[in-house]
């Protein structure tokens, strides 16, 4: 429940550990695995090998293993004979360009690293402009802030006219022009190369997904979680006339134990139960409406949609995601109050897929459970509001990131152009900020 003084959100602890969504414990069945098969877990790990086994192999025939580690071979040939080829210099800036948009850190600095050794073994790439600009391309790949993805991709149409214009005139230039021009057609070149790979390298990915989402489980758990949101949308006016019958009901019952010639002991007891059914019901029907207007704006007036509202209702909508009672929700900020009604649903989803991720912070490898808290400060700016997720751990030290897939990223990041803003996705030990939110002021 969110506390209006001091805007804390608590949760109540789950359901012990053993048991199911059915409330049904464990066979505990010895000598047993998940399936009711003997052999215990040796059984299991056996038995869970061969479809992991599997599924890596799939996903090298597939190529979604392939791709970066031939664009990251590629990079590194091309800048080794860069040195007697300017212009291979050029095509291998664009191989780094796709490995920035892959997020491919380790393999662009084993690149970095073999390319500097190249340095002892080949003497000429010393004094070569084209080894120098390759070797700084690919080390920028692995080290630039995965923030710039975004910013360089929202680029218009005709950048990438031009950027290939450019790239093909240098390309060309490094053939033919001796000394001066040909190193700065290398560099010119080059930069245009390289944001032409990290636009194909990105245009490849859309196509075929499982470049940047794939994971240990592949798409399989996305694309549940997309299905099970549409047919939910389709069952909620089935689920809202249950409980139409049941309040009804339940307001009928109180009336007549209201009229019953019983004691006081048993009526209190009796309308207890009644109170305790129209809680139950209410709460069900909040939930209900959480899920019929999620990312929409038309069950409050526009007076009412601002941040604050917007981030209560993300908070409400993920509370049943937090697997223990020892983490709570602050709201915090000068933005709170600020009124949102053309971007309230956006902010609403953005925030959702952030504290999706923020919670996971406090369920250690082992799932052990950590204490702590997570922020939301809304902040205002000249020309936007921002909201930073931090999360902090129960010593007000920054908690472990969560890591949020690539498939979800990449759709809330859509989200958020769409609102004329910014998703950004953080990972630093140093620092409790996990995700920022921004949005532009309809108010200026």
């Amino acid at each position: 429940m969110i506390v209006p003084n001091n805007n804390v959100v608590e949760f109540p602890p789950a359901a012990p550990a053993g048991t199911n969504s059915s409330g049904a414990g464990s066979s505990g069945a010895p000598g047993a695995n998940d399936d009711g098969l003997p052999g215990g877990k040796s059984a299991s790990r056996g038995a869970g090998f061969a479809p992991q086994l599997a599924m890596r192999l799939r996903a090298w025939e597939d190529g979604t293993r392939f791709y970066p580690g031939a664009i990251a071979l590629c990079a590194l040939c091309l800048g080794l004979v860069s040195s007697h080829a300017p212009a291979a210099g050029v095509i291998g800036s664009a191989a780094a360009g796709a490995l920035f948009v892959l997020h491919k850190t380790i393999k662009a600095a084993l690149v970095t690293a073999a390319l500097s050794a190249g340095f002892y073994l080949i003497p000429e790439a010393r004094i070569a402009p084209a080894y120098w600009t390759t070797l700084g391309m690919v080390a920028a790949a692995g080290f630039f802030p995965r923030s710039l993805v975004t910013v360089l991709l929202r680029a218009p149409r005709w950048t990438w006219v031009l950027a290939l214009l450019v790239a093909m005139a240098s390309f060309c230039a490094t053939l033919i022009a001796p000394g001066l021009p040909a190193t700065v057609a290398v560099f010119t070149g080059s930069l245009s190369a390289a944001f032409l790979g990290a636009g194909l390298a990105r245009h490849l990915a859309m196509v075929d997904a499982r470049l940047l989402a794939w994971g240990e489980d592949g798409l399989v758990p996305v694309t549940r979680d997309l299905l099970l949101g549409r047919v939910t949308a389709g069952m909620l006016h089935d689920l809202a006339q249950p409980l139409n019958v049941i309040s009804m009901a339940n307001g009928n019952m109180r009336y007549i134990v209201e009229q019953l010639d019983i004691g006081e002991e048993s009526r209190k007891q009796l309308l207890d139960r009644v109170a305790r059914i129209s809680t139950h019901t209410e709460a069900a029907a909040f939930i209900l409406s959480l899920f019929r207007w999620f990312g929409r704006d038309g069950d409050k007036e526009r007076s009412a949609l601002s941040v604050r509202s917007a981030l209560e209702r993300a908070v409400a909508a993920t509370k049943s995601n937090v697997r223990h009672h020892g983490v709570s929700v602050e709201l915090d900020g000068n933005a709170l109050d600020h009124l949102l009604p053309e971007h309230h649903g956006a902010l609403e989803m953005m925030a959702v897929a952030a504290l999706l991720s923020a919670f996971g912070s406090f369920i250690g490898p082992g799932s052990e459970k950590r204490k702590g808290k997570v922020l939301l400060r809304a902040a205002m700016t000249p020309v936007h509001v921002v909201v930073t997720v931090q999360c902090i751990d129960e010593n007000e030290a920054p908690a472990p990131g969560c890591k949020l897939d690539h498939a979800t990223l990449w759709l809330v990041e859509q989200v958020a152009i769409e609102a004329g803003g910014d998703f950004r996705s953080m990972l630093r030990s140093s620092q409790p900020t996990r995700f920022v939110i921004r949005l532009g002021r309809d108010d200026i």
